[in-house]
């Protein structure tokens, strides 16, 4: 189980976690210490900017899947993937809007905006929809958790939750030339590029260099070229996201190359973080198709 040593202190709807909590937390576990510190791996997933969709009190959209009956969240590594998402959305929700008008004066109420268990009505909350930025380490957390949220245009009723970060489709592509297997051909796959004898400093105790794990490839390729101008670019490799993430946080976990690992998080994505607000709901959604 995921400690809550992984929580952000900055989200509204979270608490702060002391260093003393944490300890005392750790002491009464039986159960072996991961490989590396669990705030090590929060302050190492916490430099990476994810983006979601909310209205405008902070409520995240998510969507109703019937083959489990619960919500989809979903957390963007870029701003730009948000934004496509949530144009696209505002003019699909129109339709479904008009739609569920037809219905209503048809006297139809056999599916609900959300499905056999939603309601009919359409919130108008699209209008008000934005961009917000939510730490890496949240969206992590939340991903290895079991979660329920109150479907605010639900009648109030309870879903169970499920969270997925969703990579830039150049990125998902690029991961599937690399590796050409199934991998990340399934659904919330995440890829993370990196290549041999890359390197960074470390601005962690007792680590002089860390190996960095890109989520963009083009930003890899330009690292590598500064550091290494005159060098042939090494065969680029890939790892998958929530793997790693396991990895971390397993207790006596056996996969060293993760004890230096670092996440190095799309540049314009950080430029882009510093402008949205950080206001995430957790327990409330907004249920779509």
């Amino acid at each position: 189980m995921l400690q809550t040593a992984l929580i952000a202190p900055y989200l509204t709807v979270t608490t702060a976690i002391t260093t003393p909590q944490v300890a005392s937390a750790a002491a009464s576990s039986e159960k072996p210490p991961p490989i590396i510190p669990l705030l090590t791996t929060a302050k190492r997933l916490r430099t990476v900017p994810l983006f979601a969709i909310v209205d405008g009190n902070g409520t995240p959209f998510h969507t109703y899947d019937k083959d489990s009956a619960g919500g989809f969240g979903y957390f963007f590594t870029s701003y730009i993937s948000a934004e496509y998402i949530l144009d696209d959305a505002k003019k699909a929700f129109e339709k479904a809007k008009l739609e569920a008008a037809q219905k209503k004066e048809a006297g139809d109420t056999s599916s609900g905006a959300i499905g056999e268990d939603g309601t009919g009505e359409v919130p108008d909350t699209w209008g008000q929809a934005r961009i917000v930025t939510v730490p890496l380490d949240v969206a992590m957390q939340l991903s290895v958790k079991k979660t329920q949220s109150v479907a605010t245009n639900a009648k109030a009723r309870k879903f169970n939750t499920y969270y997925q970060v969703i990579p830039a489709t150049e990125d998902l592509n690029a991961a599937m030339r690399i590796d050409s297997g199934q991998r990340f051909k399934e659904r919330g796959r995440v890829p993370l590029f990196f290549v041999d004898g890359l390197t960074l400093p470390s601005n962690e105790e007792g680590l002089d260099r860390v190996t960095p794990a890109f989520f963009i490839l083009k930003d890899l390729v330009t690292e590598w070229k500064k550091q290494y101008p005159d060098s042939d670019l090494p065969k680029i490799q890939v790892r998958e996201l929530n793997e790693t993430f396991r990895s971390m946080i397993t207790p006596a976990g056996r996969d060293k190359s993760v004890k230096d690992l670092v996440f190095v998080a799309n540049s314009e994505s950080v430029a882009k973080a510093k402008e949205c607000a950080r206001s995430y709901k957790l327990g409330e959604m907004i249920l779509t198709k």
